[in-house]
């Protein structure tokens, strides 16, 4: 939900499904209702695709293989193959198709708490796997080693507005670690954003607007044992500057997007009121207001049953026009995707 899917014109998404019996990308053109396969290959990661909506070709893990694939000639290409014994995280491309960014880090064997949602989290945390980030120059066909570290390294972005700057996280339960960093190519400086204080504060689904800020949802709470978490959407510049917090009355979204200005987002949970029932069913239209609070309006029922792990997960977010939301629910038994127009009432 943070990486580009979206054509130029908005006209056209990306999307995986299992259809076949494995994970495959596909085109929807929206206007005209129209799903075409683009990949028959082996491996591919569903999670992880992301679209140059100005050149068409999106970009996907085929096992260790990163790849690229034309979305008019269905002409595919070997971009990089990532080390033995290591996984690859999201992809992250700028606007012009340029810069790819991207992570791997070191695969363990899990050898605890299998079978719960999330089981190898805590592992790997504490195993700390050795990760690298990099970024690939797509004209020059040049691939930089950007930072590397002892920690599980996860969540890439690049800034739209600047290809210097690449923001990532330190992967795992959010208030057990410093989630969000920020690395300068150029320099191959790193330095945190958003100071988290251990065990009371947490943050996480970090991504840029299209401005060049970071958006992430924080929270805090009074000691390391208490549940009185305080819940806030966060804008923040990349040299941690600029902050500004927007606090929710309520229980906030799982998860969120802003839309193409930045002063409205949309959430997967929606608790307008203390009164309000079954708002973990409910898409939810945010504003931001200048007091410091959220304002919040729901949009329809997703009535997803949050199972499978990310699959059935929501992660609504806005077309390029912001004229509509577009999200996954598997409501009808299966995992599929729809669209509710942008009305604010």
């Amino acid at each position: 939900f943070t990486q580009p899917l979206f054509s130029s014109n908005g006209e056209t998404i990306l999307l995986t499904s299992d259809r076949t019996g494995e994970w495959q990308l596909y085109k929807l053109d929206i206007p005209d209702r129209i799903i075409t396969q683009l990949t028959d290959d082996y491996q591919v990661h569903p999670h992880a695709p992301c679209l140059d909506g100005r050149n068409m070709i999106a970009y996907y893990w085929s096992g260790r293989l990163l790849k690229s694939v034309d979305l008019e000639t269905l002409e595919t290409s070997v971009i990089y193959i990532i080390p033995k014994g290591y996984l690859p995280t999201v992809l992250s491309i700028t606007p012009n198709g340029r810069y790819l960014a991207f992570a791997f880090f070191e695969e363990f064997e899990v050898s605890s708490l299998k079978g719960r949602v999330y089981h190898r989290s805590l592992e790997y945390m504490y195993r700390r796997p050795r990760s690298l980030i990099l970024r690939v120059d797509l004209k020059k066909e040049e691939v930089v080693p950007v930072w590397g570290e002892s920690a599980w390294i996860a969540h890439v972005n690049i800034s739209p507005v600047d290809p210097d700057i690449i923001l990532f996280c330190h992967e795992g339960p959010w208030h057990l670690v410093q989630r969000m960093w920020i690395v300068r190519v150029s320099t191959h400086e790193v330095w945190p954003l958003l100071r988290q204080k251990r065990f009371l504060e947490r943050a996480g689904h970090e991504f840029f607007t299209n401005n060049g800020y970071v958006v992430a949802q924080y929270s805090r709470r009074s000691s390391p044992s208490s549940n009185d978490w305080v819940y806030y959407d966060v804008f923040i510049n990349p040299v941690g500057e600029d902050m500004r917090r927007y606090r929710y009355p309520y229980l906030p979204p799982i998860h969120i997007k802003t839309n193409s200005k930045g002063d409205m987002a949309v959430g997967d949970r929606c608790y307008p009121t203390a009164d309000f029932k079954k708002g973990d069913s409910y898409i939810g239209l945010i504003r931001y207001l200048e007091d410091g609070k959220v304002e919040q309006r729901p949009l329809c029922r997703h009535n997803t049953s949050w199972s499978r792990a990310q699959h059935s997960h929501p992660h609504p977010i806005f077309t390029p026009d912001d004229k509509w939301v577009i999200f996954s629910s598997n409501r009808e038994g299966c995992c599929n995707v729809y669209m509710a127009p942008v009305v604010w009432e």
